[in-house]
């Protein structure tokens, strides 16, 4: 029997209510690993989770000081708005504040917010709307 989003989801409560670092479930020959990485939850198949590398620019010019990459907390599709006909949650230039919602990432058929680490303007955006990307890819530049 392969494991449902339900099972995901109950996995991903008990990681949260435990505070457990990551959770891996082997059913027949399906897997799953929900891992927490700075108190973010995701959940995705094995193998997807690697290592983070950290790159937040095409160049390699390194950025000023007071600028902080978003990053993908998992490998999934990066969505820049909650559906096809809304608008983008953030565009260049805007404000955000901490934790507020900047994108969605889709792993496994679940949509997990992306959130901004800081306060500030948005000073560029790395990806485009559907977009594969990576843990530890940079989503957009924050300037605090």
């Amino acid at each position: 029997m392969p494991i449902s989003d339900e099972d995901i989801q109950w996995l991903l409560s008990i990681a949260e209510s435990e505070n457990l670092a990551e959770i891996e479930v082997h059913v027949g020959e399906d897997e799953t690993l929900v891992k927490r990485y700075d108190a973010t939850i995701v959940a995705a198949a094995p193998g997807a989770l690697a290592a983070p590398e950290i790159g937040v620019a095409a160049s390699d010019a390194p950025l000023p000081e007071n600028v902080v990459p978003i990053t993908a907390p998992m490998s999934g599709v990066f969505y820049r708005a909650a559906s096809p006909e809304s608008p983008p949650y953030v565009e260049i230039g805007q404000q955000v504040e901490e934790e507020d919602t900047v994108g969605l990432i889709e792993a496994m058929k679940l949509f997990n917010d992306v959130h901004s680490p800081v306060s500030g303007a948005v000073f560029k955006i790395l990806v485009e709307n559907e977009e594969l990307v990576e843990p530890g890819q940079a989503l957009m530049l924050i300037e605090t």
